[in-house]
């Protein structure tokens, strides 16, 4: 059982095979501009060494995005949505509940989905049990459900969600054709009027294309260079009535 006076949400380090791969290839680029050896007739010490300092900045970037950062980020998407109370709401890519517990502390009689594959590798101990432990301790389970399943294949009727949002998503779906295909499943889910929020750091501009070929009204947001690491955008589209 969660403990709902004691603990506190976690949501996670987003991609953090990455965060591990920045600061063991820091550390090793420290060792070598420390080490007198051949190589440094070729790649002076001072290489090796701002090698090392510029891969240790990133993770710890990445590491104060994941406590700090990405909490303010998600005001600045859910921002964008000029809300009512009474909203159906889906978070595409929930992993660990972050946009889904913001839209929920906005609504009223509204409800959030979340929908995820629960994947390790795109987020820190991904899993379905960690965002339910984190509903309930924001005190949001009672609006919320989650669902597993890839956004390219949703199966939700046409025209069920006022609001789907998104945050790092996207990016992670190889390939073009199926992100597009991802697109367009969150233009037919949406209903008349609805709209989308997608927060990204990369193909931004091809989330927008898609949308503005769908028939939505596209607007974008950004890039966010400070206080959120790496930098992102922000598309707002907006599907007709």
């Amino acid at each position: 059982m969660v403990d709902t006076v004691m603990a506190r949400p976690d949501y996670g380090v987003d991609a953090p095979g990455v965060v591990r791969g920045l600061t063991l290839g820091g550390i090793a680029a420290l060792v070598l501009a420390g080490a007198g050896a051949w190589w440094h007739a070729i790649w002076p010490q001072t290489i090796f060494g701002l090698i090392g300092l510029v891969l240790l900045l990133e993770a710890a970037l990445m590491m104060r995005n994941a406590r700090v950062g990405k909490l303010r980020h998600r005001d600045r998407i859910l921002d964008h949505v000029e809300w009512r109370g009474d909203e159906t709401v889906l978070d595409v890519g929930t992993g660990r509940g972050l946009l889904l517990v913001g839209a929920a502390k906005r609504l009223d009689t509204g409800r959030g989905v979340g929908l995820d594959i629960w994947s390790g590798k795109d987020l820190s101990d991904n899993g379905i049990e960690r965002t339910a432990a984190n509903l309930a301790v924001e005190g949001v389970a009672a609006r919320c459900e989650l669902a597993t399943g890839a956004v390219q294949n949703m199966t939700f009727p046409d025209g069920t969600f006022d609001v789907v949002v998104s945050n790092l998503c996207l990016h992670n779906i190889r390939g073009a054709e199926v992100r597009a295909q991802a697109c367009n499943q969150i233009a037919r889910v949406l209903k008349p009027g609805g709209v989308a929020v997608i927060s990204d750091l990369m193909f931004v501009s091809r989330h927008a294309k898609t949308f503005r070929e769908a028939g939505m009204a596209v607007t974008m947001d950004g890039p966010y260079l400070l206080g959120v690491f790496p930098p992102q955008r922000i598309v707002i589209a907006k599907k007709p009535l």
